[in-house]
C-alpha cells in the first residue's frame, strides 16, 4: 500500500527524473529517486525507519560474492522489518543475465538470513518500455517473473549460478515461468504509468 501510494503521489517527479538521466547516456540515482519517494510516504505516515544501516545492526549475512561489508537498504524497526531496494529496467539492455538477477538473488539470500526479523522484503522498481506496455500490476509482475526466468536459464546454460543461487531460484519460483493473471501470494506489485514497484516477501511471512 505504502509503495503504492508513493508511486501515485511522485509518478511525473520520478519520470521527470528517468527521462532526465536517459537523455546522457546515464542511469544515475534512479533507485535513489524511488527510495526517496517510499521514505517521504513512510514520513508522512509517521513510520520509523532508518536507512543504510550494517548488515550486524539488521542481522543478516553478506551474500555478495568478495565482499565482507554491507548496508540493508532499510530497516523499520517497529516492526522488524527489512527492505533492499533495486531499480530495474525492462527490457534487460545489460548483455550478462546476471546483472539484475545476481543482486536480486544475494539480496534475497541476505534477507533470508535474518532471524530477528519479522518480515523481509526485495522491493524491485521497475522502468523502461515493457513497464509501458504493462496493462495490469498483475501484468506488471508476470513480466518481471519471467524476465528472471529467461536470466537464470541462460546463467544456468553458461555455469553462473551457484548452489545457493539456485536454490533461492527454486524458492522465489522462477525456475518456470508465470503465466497467471496475478502474483504469488508471497508477492504484490503497484503499476502508474510508466513506472511500476514488484514487493517480494524473502521470509514466509507476508
Amino acid at each position: 500500500m505504502h509503495l503504492d501510494q508513493a508511486l501515485q503521489a511522485n509518478a511525473e517527479a520520478i519520470c521527470s527524473h528517468i527521462k532526465t538521466v536517459l537523455q546522457h547516456g546515464r542511469t544515475t540515482g534512479i533507485e535513489a529517486v524511488f527510495a526517496g519517494a517510499f521514505h517521504e510516504q513512510l514520513d508522512s505516515k509517521r513510520i520509523d525507519w532508518k536507512p543504510e544501516l550494517p548488515l550486524h545492526v539488521v542481522g543478516v549475512e553478506q551474500r555478495y560474492h568478495n565482499r565482507t561489508h554491507g548496508r540493508v537498504d532499510c530497516l523499520i524497526a517497529g516492526s522488524a522489518t527489512a527492505l533492499e531496494y533495486k531499480a530495474v529496467r525492462m527490457p534487460r539492455v545489460q548483455s550478462s543475465p546476471k546483472f539484475d538477477l545476481g543482486q536480486i538473488l544475494a539480496d534475497y539470500m541476505r534477507l533470508r538470513s535474518g532471524s530477528g526479523l519479522d518480515y523481509a522484503y526485495l522491493v524491485i522498481f521497475f522502468y523502461g518500455p515493457i513497464v509501458s506496455d504493462c496493462s495490469s500490476p498483475g501484468s506488471l509482475y508476470r513480466r518481471f517473473h519471467n524476465q528472471m526466468f529467461v536470466d537464470q536459464e541462460l546463467a544456468r546454460q553458461t555455469n553462473q549460478l551457484s548452489a545457493d543461487e539456485e536454490e533461492a531460484i527454486v524458492d522465489l519460483r522462477w525456475a518456470k515461468a508465470w503465466g497467471e493473471p496475478q502474483p504469488p501470494k508471497f508477492a504484490a506489485a503497484a503499476l502508474h504509468g510508466d513506472i511500476g514497484v514488484v514487493c517480494v516477501s524473502a521470509l514466509d511471512k507476508w
